[in-house]
């Protein structure tokens, strides 16, 4: 954090939106909306999840408001320069950007569009590198992997068949080709492969489960003593959080950013220090 309150300093926002520096305003739109459907906290509980959804967030408002400028500089902090940042959290109020509702109302308009389509061709041609092996990998296979990277696709039977079909007819179409036998291999086992990818989440979200639930025991102060020890012990990767539930807890607010600058953590330490002595 920068004494100017930059959340992301060191960000580069056409690598966070995976786009070339060539990109259009129109290629911007539709990655930050790919990447933001495919990286909301509410689809994934994935360690880091919410940070990666801001910088997400971040580097769109880079790209759409200061491309010009940020294609001249390479500096972030030149984009904001004549900007008062005392409300950039404001940036990452997740429920206003977006939300179950609009997911659901975006995911009718995606399904069966050409947006769609393309998205589909240009994973399956990313990952055509990757050969058959004789044992079934989920992040080596191309239809697998179709799963993580085309918004809108759950691993639901129904959605299965789906983007079976949707191959299926870009096969046929001659628009994308079965090079590693990838359809082939999936189509002899359907059931079986989608039931071996819903073990592997739930798996995976279990363990996050079981982790977030640790560290948030871990780092709820029981007593001020407690709290002074807990300070005294947290190295910086656990600082943040820390903080933020303090802040939770004395103002009843959530915070939604990653972190806190040093001016905002003394104030809320001075806070509490004034509740104690009351």
């Amino acid at each position: 954090m920068t004494e100017r309150n930059i959340p992301f300093p060191d960000i580069e926002p056409y690598l966070e939106l995976k786009l070339d520096k060539d990109a259009s305003e129109q290629q911007i739109k539709k990655a930050y909306r790919k990447l933001m459907l495919l990286h909301h906290p509410d689809k994934t509980k994935e360690e880091g999840a919410q940070e990666q959804f801001h910088k997400i967030q971040f580097s769109y408002e880079i790209l759409t408001k200061f491309k010009e400028l940020y294609d001249k500089t390479g500096s972030v902090e030149a984009c904001f320069d004549s900007t008062d940042l005392s409300d950039w959290k404001d940036l990452f109020d997740v429920d206003v950007v977006i939300n179950r509702v609009t997911i659901e109302e975006d995911k009718k308009l995606y399904r069966g569009s050409e947006d769609e389509t393309q998205d589909v061709i240009e994973s399956w041609m990313n990952n055509a590198e990757f050969k058959a092996r004789k044992r079934f990998r989920p992040d080596e296979d191309q239809f697998s992997l179709l799963f993580q990277e085309v918004p809108h696709l759950e691993l639901t039977t129904e959605d299965e068949d789906h983007i079976f079909v949707k191959v299926s007819e870009l096969l046929a179409s001659g628009l994308i080709e079965d090079t590693n036998q990838s359809f082939s291999r999936w189509k002899q086992n359907r059931k079986k492969f989608l039931r071996t990818l819903q073990k592997s989440i739930a798996k995976e979200e279990a363990l996050a489960e079981k982790m977030l639930s640790k560290m948030d025991a871990a780092k709820r102060p029981q007593s001020e003593a407690h709290l002074q020890q807990l300070i005294r012990k947290k190295n910086k990767n656990t600082w943040d959080s820390l903080i933020s539930k303090l802040e939770k807890e004395a103002t009843g607010k959530k915070r939604t950013h990653a972190e806190l600058d040093d001016e905002e953590f003394e104030r809320i330490q001075k806070k509490l220090t004034r509740k104690k002595h009351k």
